[in-house]
């Protein structure tokens, strides 16, 4: 099969394989280009999703942490005036 595929190609035309040259290797820049886009967009994806698991897992326990330092610090500042 590559032997005819090869054999074929060398009989052509130059301009003929030119032509054939061409239209294989867009072929191929635009099955890469495809595939390029496909591992674009999930790397973006898992990107996002890991900002917002990280944002997701520290914000409230952060929120949870200052609340609890203010009322520890309200309640301080209480008992020394006292």
């Amino acid at each position: 099969m590559f032997d005819s595929v090869v054999a074929w190609y060398g009989m052509l035309p130059v301009g003929a394989r030119g032509a054939v040259t061409l239209a294989v290797g867009l072929l191929v820049a635009w099955i890469a280009f495809r595939v390029a886009v496909r591992l674009v967009k999930g790397l973006v994806r898992s990107i996002v999703a890991a900002v917002l698991a990280f944002l997701l897992a520290t914000v409230p326990g952060n929120l949870i942490l200052h609340d609890a330092y203010a009322q520890l610090r309200e309640r301080a500042s209480m008992s020394a005036v006292m």
